[in-house]
């Protein structure tokens, strides 16, 4: 049997927004399929392992003896501590967009998005130096090219022709919603006091996510339904402090709530309660939150921007990012229209179908057989 390595020591647990949860939904799935020609091994933090603790169970874990956190330090395990414990492997899955500069194993990449290079402004200036030269690199290295959209390998082939032919595209899926009691849904509503229509917006608040943009729009869509209620989960991300100011100066502290990261069960019953889920993302390499909305069967309202529109398709309404007005009116619309708001769940459900991890994995799967030549 073929071990296959996976390099997870890029992924910080609650800082990689959905990076994080495809990457391992794309491992358990893979589990769950019991390949009978290869193993994985993973090589991971304590960081990860202690937020993810089913991961053991699943596939052999090696750890890094200390703890990394910023950047460069976990650079310098990759080439050292990483390459010295996957020299002789068949093949090693970089799943976090770049490889180390000191490897010794063959490598598939996974590329998430080329948003440093092509938003500039959305990532400090290190960053993009840093990312100007690896990816490149990377991508030039691999033997095999893993991206989640055809947006994602349009923008590499305009960028990097020359790693066209390497290039697989890999949609990632999104899972069954859980099951949710009433009483746990009734219990969400009571804590977070959600009396009026919800707007939900899971996403960490980086600058691409465009929180503020939507928090603009929602001000207008108060001024037709004063009950609504706008519910912003998911961790602190750089434009945190913007977003309570802007909060405070619109006056809506009475109609938002900030949650912070929740817990799979609580977002799930978030998805039960939106009358309507809103992703103004201004990039987005595939669009977790809008394909987990229409799987819930929430109505959703995502951004013309990114590969959302292409993991959208019909089953949501489709508005540009930055269009505060259309963004009022796509939501307050749809707040007032039960009819519509039951089509759009209806065919959310069903665009939602057609994503499952299971290909996902067979997808993954078969660019590691590739890059082992078998």
């Amino acid at each position: 049997m073929t071990e296959v390595g996976v390099n997870l020591l890029w992924l910080a647990p609650g800082r990689v927004g959905g990076s994080e949860e495809s990457t391992l939904a794309s491992l358990r799935a893979i589990h769950e399929r019991s390949p009978e020609d290869l193993r994985l091994r993973l090589f991971a933090t304590r960081g990860l392992v202690d937020a993810h603790p089913d991961l053991p169970g699943r596939f052999p874990v090696e750890l890094l003896p200390a703890a990394v956190g910023a950047r460069p330090l976990r650079l310098v395990a990759e080439s050292t501590w990483l390459a010295a414990r996957t020299r002789g492997l068949d093949l090693v899955h970089h799943a976090g967009g770049t490889l180390p500069p000191v490897r010794t194993a063959p490598a598939v990449l996974t590329l998430h998005d080329l948003q440093p290079l092509e938003r500039t402004a959305t990532h400090g200036r290190v960053k993009r130096t840093y990312l100007g030269v690896a990816v490149p690199r990377s991508l030039a290295a691999a033997r095999v090219v893993v991206v989640p959209s055809e947006f994602v390998a349009g923008t590499v082939r305009s960028r990097f022709p020359e790693v066209a032919p390497k290039l697989r595209v890999v949609p990632h899926g999104v899972a069954a919603p859980p099951v949710v009691g009433e009483e746990a849904v009734a219990a969400v509503r009571d804590r977070l006091r959600l009396d009026g229509p919800v707007v939900l917006y899971p996403a960490i608040t980086y600058p691409h996510k465009n929180h503020r943009v939507l928090v603009a729009a929602f001000a207008q869509v108060v001024r037709q339904h004063p009950d609504a209620v706008l519910v912003l989960t998911g961790g602190p991300g750089s434009e945190e402090a913007a977003l309570a100011d802007q909060v405070r100066a619109l006056g809506l502290e009475a109609h938002v709530r900030r949650t912070g990261r929740i817990p799979a069960d609580e977002l799930a019953a978030l998805y039960r309660l939106a009358a309507v889920v809103a992703v103004p993302s201004r990039y987005e390499g595939f669009g977790l939150p809008a394909a987990e909305a229409m799987a819930h069967g929430a109505p959703l309202v995502a951004a013309t921007a990114g590969a959302l529109p292409e993991v959208v398709g019909d089953a949501g309404v489709l508005v540009d990012p930055d269009d505060v007005a259309a963004w009022a009116a796509a939501i307050a619309a749809l707040v007032g229209d039960d009819a519509e708001r039951a089509r759009l769940a209806e065919a959310g459900r069903r665009r939602a179908a057609a994503l499952s991890w299971s290909a996902n994995a067979e997808g993954l799967l078969a660019a590691y057989r590739e890059a082992l030549g078998t």
